[in-house]
């Protein structure tokens, strides 16, 4: 969503979806299971088909270059 809050009223422009897949919620259907890091970074449950894992992937960014180098998921 474009957001412009250089002048005396803030702007707000068009929603846009930053997710599109079915992400799994919490207890209540108004809380979602993210969470988001001092850094900037961020952890998101996902509906698999058959209910669902949580994968916990320490040092994703080796891991996809390992995976990456080794041809991608097969």
């Amino acid at each position: 969503m474009a957001f412009d809050a250089a002048g005396a009223e803030r702007l707000f422009g068009k929603p846009t979806v930053l997710f599109a897949d079915d992400y799994e919620f919490g207890g209540g259907a108004s809380i979602p299971n993210y969470d988001v890091t001092s850094d900037g970074r961020f952890i998101m449950i996902r509906r698999g088909p058959n209910g669902g894992k949580l994968r916990v992937i320490l040092n994703w960014a080796e891991e996809l270059t390992r995976v990456l180098a080794a041809g991608g998921v097969q």
